[in-house]
């Protein structure tokens, strides 16, 4: 080990390049593997987490729906692959009452009491509460997150027994449930839920009113076969219930795989781009330990001579290596506790096992072992190659200025063509992420999000049960906040773009009843009358909602140019009817006095591609819950402390939260393609610059080992521009054979890389085109000046050495 050190001290530039190269592959492959490791291997933090699944529902229109109340109590009572089965409603509430605080949102869930038991996780405070406790009429009880009673109550014990006004109406709180509790994702306050169904909508089997089944499975029962008999069971439940239950059915998910499971190819994809960084990266430590082999091969072969055996050349060799892979990986080590909080900043929001990167036991392990890895792939064969050497050829005077063996020359440019290949590989992917990046931020969503800011408020019941109250309150906030200097449009709507998620089935009047299940249904959003001209969407015919939209008036409603389409071919849709659920009394009809353009609400990949749009006025409706959406000249945050105001004036238990520009919420939607880009876009940098530093000391390497046949070819005539074409030529050949394989690798792997892009083809030549450029480029710049400094040797020194 001393003296691979001192080695290593005496070629301090040799030492440095391979040391750099080994810590950019490795520091690359442990960054990736710590988002991989944090976001897909990482154990949930619940007792056997491992049997705790997702139930949902799904019908003819949607894959996914959330589970009716009704069906649900079928599941628990009728399901036995289960141990527990809990359901949960999520919720916000308004946090108001507390000395020295204003008032401020929360986000909730309603959950079954034994949803605690599904979790697995004691209270780190107190107490949940008991089925006895959870229902209709029960007490009102709550447990708070770790979170919340950290933030807001600096972790008080006395916390216990306290009453918080939540919504307008006490909560005594009971327990607090330990930091390791995230479930449902956000929450900082759990509530019974039986208290609430008694709402008539809760007991139609036809309505879905946000419930999620929680499942922790028997000991030794699968998913599979929990699965089977949730499936039988639905398909009972749709001949008992074929009104509400035709074409129903249920899935069942691993909660690691419902929190995870849409960035599981993304990641594995990124780990297998970092795998190709390090394969460059040990592909030129092979390449600098060869040619470092070659010019020692009389020091080895006098060792040899004096009784080394091979093993101990071959051991001093990989010794020296791995103190290189060992330097490399701490340094890679710290390259990766660098680019950990741009990673973070660029990950996905709302999802914490993005947050929770870290370089922990796991990850440095990982990191030791791509050392060890690099070490052996990287020094092994030079090492054996070294050990082989002819002992009396490299004993000769000027040996070590001779030629490379044939069975050296062509493994250096194997590996040379290897980089090439790998790296137009990482490239084109790159340049395809990109292009797919650069479609997404520019795909039109049908409304302006420049300038608008959007903020959410929540109405309680009790105090906003009322229609009128609510209508009361929405028009004076309205009033106030188009009178704020700089608003140019004030609006609301309750699923507005990007905070969207409400499907309605309706029927089209006067056509024959659908059979069950096979309504249609539209997704829905309550507005106020200036909405599409707050959101600049042009009303494309008929009118938009106005003082004539009024509770007694005539139920009015204005849906979408596909709506219209899909339902009323070759018809003027202004003035049809369509009959829609608006409670538990049944369907009525609105009249159709608007058609609206089509937009994405969902963003660039919108997944309702399917399904039309329809909007109704908040004057006929008052929704309880909805979103204030600001048009203004001005920076959007400029105005978040009137907002507030505004608010606040009219009722100051209502606080404003989630306050957003749209631009921020459209920018969301790009989080898992930006994150992408970037970090392809880095790794296909390295992989070029890698894969230019290779060549050129290959080509280094080779103008030294032909100095002999160099100066001899310019004594004899050659010109120096024979010289440079003579070993420009060299570099092309192996450029041309590693694009080659390249694009080959390429197209297999397009397949796998399709699923990721937007509106780009995997085999878009562009990419591939500008992938061979860059390459080429790289490689020539590589080798002009290695073909440069052979052409200028001096045959007459050459010569008197020889």
């Amino acid at each position: 080990m001393r003296y691979a050190l001192r080695r290593l001290l005496r070629s301090p530039g040799f030492a440095a390049v391979a040391l750099l190269t080994l810590a950019l592959g490795i520091g690359a492959n442990t960054a990736i593997f710590s988002i991989v490791h944090a976001v897909l291997l990482a154990p949930l933090p619940y007792p056997e987490h491992e049997r705790i699944g997702i139930v949902t529902e799904s019908d003819a229109n949607q894959p996914s729906i959330s589970v009716a109340w009704p069906n649900y109590l079928d599941y628990r009572r009728e399901l036995k692959s289960f141990e527990h089965l809990a359901a949960s409603r999520r919720e916000s509430y308004n946090l108001s009452g507390l000395q020295g605080r204003a008032a401020e949102q929360i986000s909730g869930a309603l959950v079954t009491a034994n949803f605690f038991d599904v979790i697995g996780l004691k209270p780190k405070l107190g107490r949940v509460f008991t089925s006895a406790e959870d229902q209709v009429g029960g007490p009102t009880l709550v447990v708070l997150s770790d979170r919340l009673w950290a933030r807001v109550f600096q972790r008080d014990p006395n916390i216990l027994g306290r009453s918080l006004n939540l919504g307008n109406q006490l909560y005594t709180v009971i327990g607090i449930m330990p930091a390791e509790m995230f479930s449902p994702r956000t929450v900082d306050a759990w509530f019974s839920m039986a208290r609430r169904t008694d709402n008539p909508n809760w007991q139609a089997r036809g309505n879905h009113p946000g419930l999620i089944a929680w499942g922790r499975l028997k000991q030794g029962v699968t998913f599979e076969t929990a699965l089977g008999e949730m499936k039988g069971l639905s398909a009972s439940l749709e001949k008992q219930f074929p009104d509400s239950n035709s074409k129903v059915s249920t899935t069942l998910t691993p909660l690691l795989e419902n929190q995870i499971g849409e960035y599981r190819k993304s990641l594995v994809l990124l780990l297998g781009a970092t795998g190709f960084v390090l394969l460059i990266a040990c592909a030129n430590l092979a390449n600098l330990l060869a040619a470092r082999g070659a010019a020692r091969a009389k020091e080895t072969a006098v060792r040899s001579a004096l009784g080394a055996g091979r093993g101990r050349l071959i051991r001093e060799l990989l010794t020296e290596s791995l103190l290189l892979a060992g330097a490399g990986a701490v340094l890679g080590a710290l390259f990766a506790w660098g680019a950990r909080d741009l990673i973070v900043a660029l990950a996905p929001v709302g999802v914490p096992r993005f947050q929770q990167i870290q370089l922990d036991g796991a990850v440095l392990g990982f990191s030791t072992l791509l050392a060890v890895g690099a070490a052996v792939l990287g020094g092994l064969w030079p090492a054996i190659t070294a050990s082989r050497a002819n002992l009396q050829l490299a004993l000769k005077a000027g040996a070590q200025a001779g030629a490379d063996t044939p069975t050296a020359r062509r493994a250096r440019h194997g590996l040379i063509v290897t980089e090439v290949a790998l790296t137009l590989v990482l490239l084109a992917a790159a340049g395809l992420v990109l292009k797919s990046f650069s479609k997404a931020q520019t795909v039109p969503l049908g409304f302006t999000y420049d300038g608008l800011l959007s903020a959410k408020l929540s109405l309680p019941s009790p105090a906003y049960e009322k229609f009128e109250k609510r209508l009361a309150f929405t028009d004076a906030l309205l009033a106030k906040l188009r009178a704020i200097p700089g608003v140019e449009r004030a609006a609301l709507a309750s699923q507005p773009p990007l905070l969207t998620g409400w499907q309605t089935s309706f029927q089209v009047e006067g056509t024959p009843d659908p059979l069950p299940g096979q309504s249609p249904s539209a997704e829905m959003c309550v507005i106020s009358e200036d909405y599409f001209p707050t959101m600049q969407v042009p009303v494309l015919r008929g009118r938009s909602f106005d003082a004539r939209d009024t509770k007694d008036g005539e139920r009015t409603i204005i849906v979408d140019q596909a709506f219209a389409d899909r339902h009323f071919p070759g018809q003027d849709a202004l003035g049809k009817r369509v009959l829609m659920s608006e409670d538990e009394t049944g369907r009525k009809p609105r009249t159709i006095v608007g058609i609206a353009p089509r937009l994405k609400v969902y963003g660039y990949e919108d997944p309702s591609a399917t399904l039309p749009q329809a909007y109704v006025a908040q004057s006929q409706t008052g929704a309880d819950d909805f979103v204030l959406l600001l048009r203004s000249s001005l920076p959007p945050r400029a105005l978040e402390k009137e907002l507030r105001a505004a608010a606040a004036s009219i009722d100051p238990t209502l606080p404003i939260y989630d306050l957003r520009s749209m631009g921020e919420r459209v920018a969301e939607t790009w989080a898992t393609p930006r994150l992408m880009s970037w970090l392809l876009s880095v790794f296909a940098g390295l992989a070029l610059a890698l894969s230019a530093v290779g060549l050129y000391g290959v080509m280094s390497h080779a103008a030294e080992r032909r100095k002999r046949e160099v100066g001899v070819r310019l004594a004899l005539g050659a010109t120096a521009a024979q010289i440079r074409s003579l070993m420009l030529g060299t570099a092309m050949r192996l450029l041309v054979l590693g694009l080659g394989v390249g694009l080959f690798v390429s197209l297999l792997a397009s397949r796998v890389l399709q699923h990721l892009l937007y509106d780009v083809s995997a085999l878009d030549p562009l990419a591939y085109a500008i992938g061979c450029v860059l390459l080429t480029g790289c490689a020539l710049i590589a080798s002009w000046v290695p073909a440069l400094r052979a052409a200028r040797v001096d045959p007459i020194t050459i010569l008197r050495a020889e």
